[in-house]
This record gives C-alpha cells, sequence and structure tokens, in this order.
C-alpha cells in the first residue's frame, strides 16, 4: 500500500524538537516517526522502508554521521537530510558524499525543512546514484551559500566546471544540472509563496 505522502524518520535526542517536526509535517500530510537514538533508528528502518530521514549529527551512542553511512549504504531509496547544530563545512561536505541531500542549520525554519523534504525527493528522483559525486562538489561550492540566492546560478556553473575537470561524462553532468535548476525553482517558489509564520 503507498502512501499519499512520503514517510519520515527524524532522528533527533531531543523528544521536543522531534515533536515540533513531526507536527508541522503531520499537518502537511506526512506520515512520521521519531527515533532518539542512532540504534533506534536503525531498528526502525529495518522494520519499515521510509522515503526520508532527517537525521540530527549529535546523538547518543551511534552519531548522525553513522547513521547516515548505514542509510547510505543499506537504503539506497531513502533520502536524507542532515537537520543539525553542527555548522562546520568540513562535515557537510562529508554528508554529500554520504548521500544527504541538504544540510539544514539549527535553529532552522520550519518552511525551509518542509521545502527541503520536497525538493530532496525530487532530486532523488531526477538525479541517478552516480550523480552522488557531482553533488559532493556542488555542495563544496555552496556550503557557505544561501541557497535562495542570485548565487545559485554561479554555484551550478562551478560545480559543472569542476565536474568536467575530474572527467565525468557530459550526459551526467547535463541530468545533475538540470535537477540542480528544477531544486532551486521550487525552492524559491516554495519562499515566496510561503507566509512568514511566527516562531
Amino acid at each position: 500500500m503507498v502512501s499519499p505522502k512520503p514517510s519520515v524518520l527524524i532522528v533527533d535526542d531531543e523528544q521536543v524538537v522531534c515533536d515540533v517536526i513531526s507536527d508541522e509535517l503531520g499537518e502537511r500530510g506526512y506520515l512520521c516517526t521519531a527515533a532518539l537514538r542512532g540504534n533506534e533508528a536503525l531498528t526502525k528502518l529495518a522494520e519499515q522502508e521510509f522515503e526520508v530521514v532527517l537525521i540530527d549529527i549529535r546523538l547518543p551512542g551511534m552519531s548522525g554521521m553513522e547513521v547516515l553511512r548505514e542509510v547510505w549504504l543499506n537504503h539506497p531509496n531513502t533520502a536524507t537530510i542532515m537537520v543539525t547544530a553542527v555548522n562546520d563545512v568540513a562535515t557537510a561536505v562529508e554528508a554529500m558524499k554520504l548521500g544527504a541531500l541538504d544540510y539544514i542549520v539549527k535553529p532552522f525554519d520550519l518552511d525551509r525543512v518542509a521545502a527541503s523534504i520536497s525538493t530532496a525527493l525530487e532530486t532523488k528522483k531526477a538525479v541517478s546514484k552516480a550523480s552522488t559525486r557531482i553533488d559532493a562538489i556542488a555542495i563544496g561550492v555552496e556550503v557557505k551559500l544561501d541557497p535562495f540566492s542570485n548565487y545559485s546560478a554561479l554555484i551550478t556553473e562551478r560545480t559543472v566546471d569542476v565536474a568536467r575537470q575530474l572527467g565525468i561524462a557530459e550526459e551526467e553532468i547535463q541530468e545533475w544540472a538540470k535537477a540542480k535548476a528544477k531544486f532551486d525553482s521550487e525552492r524559491r517558489r516554495v519562499v515566496k509563496s510561503t507566509p512568514s509564520k511566527p516562531k
């Protein structure tokens, strides 16, 4: 049975964070489950397939990066998004190399999280697994810039240049660039159409 909206696993050791995200996404029609520890998250993933997993980096026991690695290795059809207080370029790049499709730094806006889920799912569909390495290049260029800013086109252009220098196939590059343009367009649309909500 296919759910009308994707199922989301929220992995965060703070119950209040899980509750806030779950309530917001639930109102948008997503089916949410929470896990407070990395091992608990892997158990839930073994029992049920989730379309999206939101992962905090700092977890008791198994770290969020370890959870991300396990999802990348064992659940290739699951989109992963890091939602964390760890604002570090090297960590963000490493997360993207392990398949994370976005890296959101706390404190975050709930509309940003919802938009990220939507665009991550679209990107996951549009971009082949082989293109993950191009995403890793892109995050290296983009991580410190606002994804809603005018820099997006420049980031895409520079990423394509680097990918070509690395000898990645032109067809793969063009497929990624098309998906990235759609990703950026959807983010801009969501931001412009969403009224500000009180925090």
